[in-house]
């Protein structure tokens, strides 16, 4: 007998044992079956005891009998901690002390994990224990009802209503990627599992991304403190439960959106700012509240690390590696003899073959169930932002030529090449004509109607992508998930009140305290803004000591390079320096604030971020648009060199260098380093052959088994070689879509708030996100570790902020027409004003009757709504009066082969059934 996470599997007894003997009384091996079947029942009533929000659904799922198909358990997570112990140091009493208390803690976790039900395995690779860790399918059901999750209904699939035409039929031959059927969903119930989608099968009824979330929610939930030190809150006074109600509601909310962090379990913002303790118990300001889960046994070194598993995939994995995925031997005998399934669920396979290619569409229902709806959404909204970038590219394209066009015909005449000079001085003479041409190309009568060109596109964008979210959210069954918010893990109170929508007792964090937090946060983001004005100034500073210092004795190409060049990558570095600098300190920031719930806390983040990239990526812009030319700094003139004085040129090449620029650092981060770290790890094979290990990698290997200094190169090619360990030592991939965001949104801002200086910034856009796409879909699905897949509805904050974008560049466009294009030039200042103000109201006008004209919601995905939502109510209710149902009659009776034992698998029941002396219990669950 064998049991595990609450479940019971008993080996057959011979039927020749069984038999009663020639006096006609039972046989010993009857009396031991009949011992088991008691026991089993004895060990069952306890389990359904412990664990009564299961029960109904074991008695309804088990009744499946034949139909279900057996699970198999693989590895859903991975906790690493050293190989090392307490009694491993007896002469070191701290340290013997301190690892004598990780081990408890870790016991004391691990211990949790297994009365949830999880099973448990471990395996020692070189200096780590890999504790792999197995979620059974009642575990993450009960998880995805606590969580209101959303599930697909059994035979109730959405056919499209329109009939495809030619152009769909080419399309989806050559360019679709996707070809998923979207289904009518439920709110997920345990006792009604027949009425979803694939209920049959335990293994695949969850996608990969929802199992990944569901089993992070449970580990970052579990509370390993005692009773005693619950109560214990590390201070005399007492604390009040009072009806007061006046706290902000944002931060009394229960509307809830997220069922775990934002990030990696092990994510340095979700570990850092977990209270010690110990520590706070010692100083008497121990946060009441506070779990000690997961992310707090990460914190204090319990486990040095955790991951999740990419799956299998035929591309770069071999079946040998695939044995690290299972529990046991035989489930990967049976994942061989299903090798036709393998291949049809080999999802990383799929994404490679079409994610990866640049001339089809991206596969965004496959990477939703792989990576999950909040991935699924940024790479939407990239994909929607550069298809709908080509139109104006194109007239960009076209302005550029023509103001080419205009600058050769204007300067022909200018750049008389003499006859009398050397060949150096005429190829610096034709350089310095080209220069001039191509910067004057950029600044002619065709800017005023494409920045009103680009002014429209980025209302046209926002509103084809309201609607592209709506129908995606609709088909992700995603619509309504903000509203189920849980309470962030990392959120802690110190007063209890009443909650205003459940009026029971709940933990707030007192709203001054909260003010006054967000007041020195703000003050924090000030004195960082001035950092930036003042590099700002530094650089223009240099770039004017140069010009008027030591340009007179320099060529016109020389100067070029030595001022404005110089000047524009000091100004991109220090942007990309004071913006790493303040990304760590946003994230210490926000999460000293506190804030409840995880959309609260991103968008809290978010707006940080972007009000200082805001001004550490545009001021040195607003500068050249705006003032350069106007005022003096330290004695000197900042000119603006051209045919009038204006400084657009001067505006199109700051714009294009810190476009082009700031990809490098991720370019750096993603890829090079990477490889780096790669080559690095492989080091060893070479300097340990001759001896010349400048470190003690050599000594670290011994302990994989080999001892002589000739094997220790075959030692470390063996521990590289295991499929956990590689993956331990995959980057991981930090907070993907913070980062992305900002980036792609700072790109937005390029394109639209100096459109009317650079018409070739989306030609450039849509080339560097084209190349970022398949850069990170190569690296997400083969360099970096695996993310921990999270639900969204929308892209939150950063519509606003797109909003508030699109606003700011009808202003600055207007005021680059008037005041600094050579277009105006002529005009007065109350001309010009003039021109600022008409070509507002004409673009805000348009703005607004666009966004009137064009619904945000499609009519046909109004429609699927409501006739969804009656779908569900009737099949639901018809569910509640439904007779108890034989599944024996709804499914063709048939047997399987054991996983474990390799004999008939009879499931019919929930307790052990006696057939010719034989005991089967389910083994299936």
């Amino acid at each position: 007998m064998k049991k595990a996470s609450g479940q019971v599997t008993l080996s057959s007894v011979s039927a020749d044992n069984s038999q009663d003997d020639s006096d006609g009384e039972p046989s010993l091996s009857s009396f031991t079956a009949i011992a088991s079947t008691v026991k089993f029942r004895n060990l069952r009533k306890r389990h359904l005891k412990r664990n009564p929000q299961v029960k109904a659904f074991e008695r309804r799922y088990t009744e499946l009998g034949p139909a279900l198909i057996p699970e198999q358990k693989r590895i859903d997570y991975v906790l690493v901690h050293k190989n090392k112990y307490s009694n491993e140091y007896p002469n070191d009493p701290s340290k013997s002390m301190e690892l004598q208390k990780k081990e408890e803690k870790r016991e004391r976790f691990e211990s949790s994990l297994k009365k949830e039900g999880f099973d448990i395995q471990k395996e020692i690779i070189g200096e780590n224990v890999f504790v792999k860790l197995h979620c059974p399918f009642k575990r993450l059901c009960a998880e995805a009802e606590m969580v209101k999750l959303e599930m697909p209904l059994h035979g109730c699939a959405n056919y499209p209503d329109e009939q495809p035409n030619c152009l769909n039929r080419f399309l989806e031959k050559y360019f679709e990627t996707d070809n998923e059927m979207d289904y009518v969903s439920a709110p997920f119930m345990m006792d009604r599992i027949n009425l979803y989608e694939g209920y049959e099968d335990p293994t695949h009824f969850f996608r990969p991304a929802i199992r990944s979330m569901l089993v992070d929610h449970i580990l970052i939930n579990i509370d390993i403190r005692t009773k005693e030190e619950k109560k214990d809150r590390g201070t005399s006074k007492k604390i009040k439960v009072d009806d007061e109600s006046r706290i902000c509601g944002c931060l009394g909310s229960k509307s809830n959106n997220d069922d775990s962090s934002n990030s990696k379990i092990n994510d340095p913002r979700r570990i850092k700012t977990v209270i010690d303790k110990e520590q706070a118990a010692d100083e008497k300001i121990y946060i009441p509240g506070k779990i000690h889960s997961l992310p707090y046994l990460l914190m204090k070194g319990v486990y040095t690390d955790s991951f999740i598993l990419h799956e299998e995939s035929e591309c770069k994995e071999d079946q040998s590696i695939l044995k690290d995925k299972y529990f046991s031997e035989a489930e990967v005998n049976l994942e061989e003899n299903k090798s036709k399934e393998t291949l049809e669920r080999d999802p990383r396979k799929s994404l490679n073959d079409t994610w990866t290619v640049f001339y089809k569409f991206q596969p965004l229902w496959k990477i939703r169930n792989y990576f999950g709806e909040m991935i699924a959404l940024y790479f939407a909204w990239v994909g929607e932002m550069t298809n709908s970038l080509w139109i104006p590219m194109l007239v960009g394209f076209g302005i550029f030529l023509y103001g080419l066009k205009v600058s050769v015909d204007a300067n022909e005449s200018k750049f008389d090449i003499p006859t009398n000079i050397s060949d150096t001085e005429r190829i610096k003479f034709e350089v310095q004509a080209l220069l001039a041409t191509f910067r004057s190309s950029f600044d002619n009568d065709a800017t005023p109607y494409f920045a009103l060109i680009i002014c429209v596109w980025g209302t046209l964008f926002l509103e084809r992508w309201k609607r592209k979210n709506a129908t995606l959210a609709y088909e992700w069954d995603v619509d309504n998930f903000e509203h189920n918010e849980p309470d962030r893990p990392q959120f802690y109170g110190l007063k209890v009140k009443k909650d205003p929508v459940t009026q029971e007792p709940n933990w707030f964090y007192p709203f001054k305290k909260q003010m006054l937090k967000f007041a020195i946060s703000i003050s924090t983001l000030l004195f960082m803004m001035s950092v930036v004005l003042i590099s700002v100034v530094a650089v223009i500073t240099y770039r004017l000591f140069i010009t008027f210092e030591y340009c007179s004795s320099m060529s016109a190409i020389e100067c070029l390079i030595t001022s404005s060049l110089i000047s524009a990558i000091l100004n991109a570095v220090s942007i990309l320096i004071l913006g790493k600098l303040y990304e760590i300190l946003a994230f210490k920031l926000t999460e000293w604030e506190n804030h409840r719930t995880q959309t609260q806390y991103d968008d809290a983040l978010v707006t940080k971020m972007f009000a200082f990239q805001f001004v550490n990526s545009y001021a040195s812009c607003f500068y050249i648009a705006f003032f350069r030319g106007r005022f003096s700094v330290f004695g000197y003139t900042d000119e603006c060199v051209g045919d009038r004085g204006t400084c657009m040129s001067q505006l199109s090449f700051q714009v294009l260098i810190l476009m082009i620029i700031r990809p490098f650092p991720r370019i750096l981060k993603d890829l090079i380093i990477p490889l780096l770290r790669k080559l690095l790890r492989s080091r060893p094979n070479w300097c340990c052959r001759i001896n010349a290990c400048p470190c003690d990698c050599c000594n670290k290997i011994n302990i994989v088994g080999t001892e002589d200094a000739k094997d220790i190169f075959e030692a470390n090619k063996k521990l590289l070689s295991n499929f956990l360990e590689r993956e331990r030592l995959k980057s991981p991939l930090g907070d993907f879509t913070l980062n992305e965001y900002t980036e792609k949104v700072i790109q937005y801002g390029f394109l639209m708030l100096f459109a009317a200086s650079f018409p070739l910034a989306p030609l450039l856009a849509i080339l560097l996100n084209l190349i970022d796409i398949r850069i990170d879909a190569k690296r997400m699905l083969w360099s970096n570790r695996r993310p921990i897949a999270y639900i969204r509805q929308d892209i939150g904050k950063w519509f606003g902020i797109l909003n508030l974008v699109n606003t700011i560049g009808v202003i600055t466009n207007g005021f680059l027409i008037g005041f600094t294009s050579s277009w105006a030039y002529s005009f007065d200042t109350a001309t010009k004003l003039t021109i600022v103000l008409g070509f507002e109201h004409i673009v805000f006008a348009l703005k607004f009757l666009i966004a009137y004209l064009i619904p945000d919601v499609p009519r046909d995905v109004r429609l699927s709504i409501r006739r969804e939502k009656y779908q569900v109510a009737k099949i639901l209710e018809d569910a509640k009066y439904e007779e108890a149902i034989n599944y024996n009659e709804l499914v063709p009776q048939h047997k399987k082969k054991s996983a474990r034992t390799g004999g008939d698998l009879s499931i019919s029941g929930v307790e052990p059934q006696m057939k010719n002396g034989d005991i089967t219990a389910d083994s299936s669950v």
